[in-house]
């Protein structure tokens, strides 16, 4: 129990420093319930200063340890909330959603399940149709809806880094077959590398059946320490094989890009197995790979550019999650306000895959996003579409460009990658640290590596939209207490006469927000919790204090200067 400090909360004060932000939707926290209701929580971060927080935890046996959302929201914002809101436990026990209510809309924060295989995707799609089950409940009770987190899915071709886009090698097959029959010209009106593919598709198919994954034992060059690893590798010959991509964890990593089969999973709607993937769809890189390794024919940069942008390559329009945001921004109507706003923005990532340092090459995919009803969209402050942030100070002569995004997602340079002999991320100066903050704004907010493997995205809504929320109550409804556990553990004060009357400082009947100018502009921030990491390492905190300090456990005493993590938030704001 007892108060914070308003001063020296970090929590508060990093908030400030991204402008002020009204509303913070975190996911994958990993926060077990019990340390939330026992107050044992790192930091104690599920209080915070001039904040109500709002937790969905991971219940489930399989989940537990993992998954998570929050949402932090200044005090007077929120009416009430809902961490089970699909009345379904099968769902609701993942920590997968919350649901705060404010007044006139609501926020759903949400982390959809990533679906590897088809089994996964069945999974996957029985929570997306839970979570438009549960929006239409809102919307048909007179409330708008705002769609924040990590969808973990992606909607349009520039969401996806060039190399990664599918290839339907059977459409371009058939759209040469038409013209070629036509005898306008035939095939040699076609560009080069269509005519690769004609020419060697069999081959690469028929090397491609006798595919499997080959046990290789790795070692690391620092730590000597041994690995069990796979590879993919093909028969070209009678003694000639070829290996292809690179050591993966699991002979289905090894094999899983190079599969061209048709590919169906169960909709979970009405049990009928459904197509998600077409045969003979894949990537740029791996087609490209395919073509050197098999056909002995390379193809450069430009070339493979030039598939990645041709109307054959893209997104696989046949997956369901795909088919499933389509639907929301199309018929449903919702507003996707990052593409709103930079209809035209190229390689802007929220996502990397961090093991293999690629958003320092900015090799990702945009998958987490805000989605807003169209009546909320009236409400978004304007733009010029340049106010993207581009790493660098000044304006950037083309900010919505490739180089742009890669000079954001690495700071301009000074997030420097780790090296693959171990030793984890490598530590960023203060300088790399601030380079974070600035003015509100929709968009992203290039969050620093070391807090996650996603970044921030943003939304900032028109002055006029404080007088739409209006001031409200925290009403203490059931589903409202099961969404603030903390709040379940009585504070020491709470235990004494004239202490116990005091209310917690997040309390909305007691301690009323800090007032704000009339022109003040309202911020819906998002940002993705760390997937490698807990929020320990986001914020700091006794038990990683503890353990730089070489401790063995046990409480610090208050009097003594406590060591934090060189890069997380705490190193801005923490005591002195």
């Amino acid at each position: 129990g007892g108060e914070r400090d308003e001063k020296f909360d970090p929590f508060a004060n990093y908030l400030r420093l991204h402008g002020d932000v009204d509303v913070l939707c975190l996911q994958e926290h990993k926060i077990p319930m019990s340390q939330l209701s026992s107050r044992s929580e790192p930091s104690r971060c599920s209080t915070v200063v001039g904040y109500e927080s709002f937790w969905s935890c991971a219940t489930e046996r399989r989940s537990r340890g993992f998954n998570g959302v929050a949402t932090y929201a200044k005090v007077g914002l929120v009416a009430s909330a809902d961490a089970a809101p699909f009345d379904d436990p099968e769902l609701d026990d993942q920590g997968r959603c919350v649901v705060t209510d404010h007044g006139e809309f609501v926020v759903f924060n949400v982390y959809v399940p990533c679906a590897r295989d088809a089994e996964a995707l069945t999974r996957k799609m029985k929570f997306l149709n839970a979570l438009h089950d549960a929006m239409e409940r809102r919307r048909k009770g007179g409330k708008r809806v705002v769609l924040v987190g990590d969808m973990n899915l992606k909607v349009d071709k520039r969401d996806i880094y060039w190399k990664h886009r599918c290839l339907n090698v059977d459409e371009v097959l058939g759209r040469m077959k038409v013209k070629g029959d036509g005898g306008d010209g035939g095939c040699s009106d076609f560009p080069k590398w269509k005519r690769d593919v004609a020419d060697n598709w069999d081959k690469i198919t028929a090397a491609l059946r006798t595919i499997e994954a080959v046990p290789r034992q790795t070692t690391n060059p620092s730590t000597r320490q041994k690995f069990d690893r796979y590879r993919a590798r093909v028969k070209l010959g009678e003694n000639s094989f070829v290996m292809l991509g690179v050591h993966e964890d699991t002979e289905e990593d090894a094999l899983d890009c190079y599969s061209i089969d048709e590919c169906r999973y169960i909709d979970p709607s009405d049990d009928t197995a459904r197509l998600y993937r077409k045969k003979n769809v894949v990537c740029v890189d791996t087609l490209a790979e395919l073509m050197s390794k098999i056909a002995n024919i390379s193809w450069d940069e430009m070339t493979q550019r030039q598939i990645a942008n041709s109307e054959e390559a893209g997104l696989n329009l046949d997956n369901p999650s795909y088919l499933w945001m389509k639907a929301r921004l199309e018929k449903d109507g919702m507003v996707d306000v990052f593409r709103k706003f930079y209809p035209t923005a190229e390689a802007r990532f929220t996502c990397w895959h961090q093991f293999m340092n690629k958003r320092y090459t900015n090799e990702g995919g945009r998958i987490d996003f805000t989605l807003v009803d169209q009546e909320l969209a009236e409400f978004v402050e304007p733009n010029d579409g340049r106010t993207l942030r581009c790493g660098k100070e000044g304006p950037h002569a083309d900010p919505l460009g490739e180089e742009a995004a890669l000079s954001a997602a690495t700071a301009g340079g000074l997030f420097e990658s780790g090296s693959f002999s171990g030793g984890g991320i490598a530590a960023a100066t203060r300088r790399a640290l601030d380079t974070q903050f600035g003015e509100a704004h929709t968009g992203m907010v290039y969050t620093p590596p070391s807090y996650s493997d996603h970044i921030a995205v943003s939304l900032l809504m028109k002055s006029s939209f404080r007088d739409f929320v209006g001031r409200l109550v925290l009403c203490n409804d059931a589903p409202t207490r099961k969404a603030q556990p903390h709040k379940s553990q009585r504070s020491i004060a709470s235990f004494f006469g004239a202490a116990g009357s005091k209310a917690s400082s997040s309390s909305p009947s007691t301690a009323p927000p800090r007032s704000a100018s009339a022109g003040e502009k309202r911020t819906i921030s998002q940002d993705a919790a760390p997937k490698k990491k807990s929020l320990y390492s986001y914020l700091g905190g006794s038990r990683t204090a503890a353990k730089e300090n070489g401790s063995s456990g046990g409480a610090s005493s208050s009097s003594k200067k406590r060591s934090v993590p060189k890069n997380s938030v705490l190193k801005h704001f923490g005591k002195k």
